[in-house]
């Protein structure tokens, strides 16, 4: 996947958390983690 990409959809989760009840902000947050967790994979495997 495009690193790009999951960092957009990460900042996504982040801007769609803002003003939700807790559940859905905490899902929310964790997707936008999960997100992070696999730029961070793709960038250590490198090109």
């Amino acid at each position: 996947m495009d690193i790009e990409f999951l960092k957009q959809q990460a900042e996504r989760c982040r801007r769609l958390a803002k003003g939700t009840d807790p559940f859905t902000e905490k899902r929310l947050l964790k997707l936008a983690e999960e997100y992070e967790a696999r730029v961070k994979e793709l960038e250590r495997r490198g090109p």
